[in-house]
């Protein structure tokens, strides 16, 4: 890494800084919500823009700091280590940094940890830094990086646009375009929606417009769209990790229990509640990873086995524990597709020397609109354990202890041993 003072006083990356103009805060909206993104997103409670000169920091928008601007010396300055190395600087606690100990405010006790990543204009030139600052020695992970990464990026935008505004009247058409898809962007709006108002854009700006401006509104055309197709891979990314069970790729029990009661609301219906009997065995000869196979591979199989019911909701509960909510369907016909899983859902698994029959314990409960999850998979889950109770592999509606609650149920057919048989190789016929 070339010297940090060296890196800052650089006449190139001087003159660039200088056209932006940029003395302190400029109460841009877009700005204030890039910073406040940011340090909702890390849980930091600091974040600024940090545009650097020779021993000072201009913030053109901060959160928690309090001060348009700041004065540190180069060599002990984070945002100016960031513009000499160009790369993301994570400093997870100051007081033991060799260099970075002597800055002022870590020596005051006012920041512990940062993480920074380069502010790099449309030419390549390292402006400064966006950064978040934090009182407590703390970890920052590449996810967190990435989201400063691709807030950095939006601040490129509004900044680059800002300097063109400068030189151009024309751009303050474009400045304002822009603004409103960042906006858009910032704050999570459908992607189809942002790229209609770029394509507004695009009609509102290019008559007229003459070769130089229509490259400039190409290039933002450009930008736009891919920060909004970045940031939506990014949000659906997220969703799908919050929603989703890493193992079995089923709905986790949090994203079950909330489209479950969604499933409810209207009509009603039928929730089944899926133990994996001898899972224990499984798991203690065979090993977790044999038994995480099993798990995936039934959860497979549970998911097609109610492909046709588009409204179904399937998801694991935890552990070996897996339930599916079937809005509107009746005890009968959930009865049906119920007995129907214990014989697909029967599995063999070599243990050793010997293979393992695994079966599934079902409980059944069913319940009128509205009715709360949680109250018809408590249901369900005793009606589970008389399932248990009756000799595991079957299917069971009403509690435990109720000796009458099934006898309307369809038996399976088994093997001697009283396990379910495994499907034929025909399947089960139609229920």
């Amino acid at each position: 890494m070339q010297s940090v003072s060296r890196a800052v006083a650089d006449p190139a990356r001087l003159a660039a800084l200088a056209g932006h103009r940029l003395t302190g805060h400029v109460g841009d909206a877009d700005l204030d919500a890039v910073v406040a993104h940011a340090a909702h997103a890390l849980g930091a409670p600091v974040a600024a823009i940090e545009l650097v000169g020779p021993g000072v920091q201009v913030h053109p928008a901060e959160t928690g700091l309090g001060a348009p601007s700041s004065e540190e010396p180069d060599e002990v300055s984070f945002a100016a280590h960031v513009v000499a190395s160009g790369e993301p600087l994570r400093v997870e606690d100051a007081r033991a940094h060799p260099v970075l100990a002597a800055n002022p405010a870590v020596a005051a006790g006012a920041v512990r940890s940062y993480l920074g990543v380069p502010l790099v204009d449309e030419d390549g030139v390292v402006l400064g830094a966006l950064g978040v600052r934090d009182v407590r020695v703390r970890e920052f992970p590449d996810a967190q990086v990435e989201v400063l990464q691709m807030q950095a990026r939006l601040v490129r935008s509004v900044l680059s646009l800002r300097r063109q505004l400068i030189a151009h009247s024309w751009d303050a058409r474009l400045l304002a375009v822009q603004n409103r898809v960042l906006e858009a962007v910032a704050t999570g709006s459908p992607l189809d929606g942002v790229l209609a108002l770029v394509r507004s854009a695009v009609r509102e700006l290019a008559p007229g417009a003459d070769a130089h401006q229509r490259l400039a509104l190409d290039d933002t055309v450009a930008r736009l769209t891919t920060i909004a197709t970045d940031s939506d891979a990014w949000r659906r990314a997220l969703t799908r990790t919050a929603r989703q069970d890493p193992l079995t790729g089923l709905a986790n029990r949090g994203h079950l229990l909330a489209a479950g009661q969604e499933a409810l609301a209207a009509r009603g219906g039928a929730v089944l509640f899926v133990d994996v009997d001898r899972f224990k065995e499984v798991n203690d000869r065979a090993g977790h990873a044999v038994g995480d196979q099993l798990l995936a591979r039934l959860a497979q199989r549970l998911e097609a086995g109610l492909i046709a019911f588009p409204g179904a909701v399937v998801g694991r509960l935890g552990g070996d524990e897996f339930a599916a909510v079937l809005p509107g369907l009746s005890a009968d016909d959930a009865a049906a597709v119920g007995q129907r899983l214990v014989g697909e859902l029967a599995d063999e698994v070599e243990v050793g020397r010997r293979t393992v029959r695994v079966s599934v314990s079902i409980g059944l409960a069913v319940a009128p609109a509205g009715t709360a999850i949680t109250d018809v998979l408590a249901e369900a889950d005793l009606a589970m354990y008389g399932a248990k109770a009756r000799g595991r592999g079957l299917l069971h509606a009403g509690r435990a202890d109720d000796d009458h609650a099934d006898d309307e149920l369809p038996v399976p057919r088994t093997d001697a041993d009283g396990l379910p048989a495994l499907p034929s190789p025909s399947g089960w016929p139609a229920s």
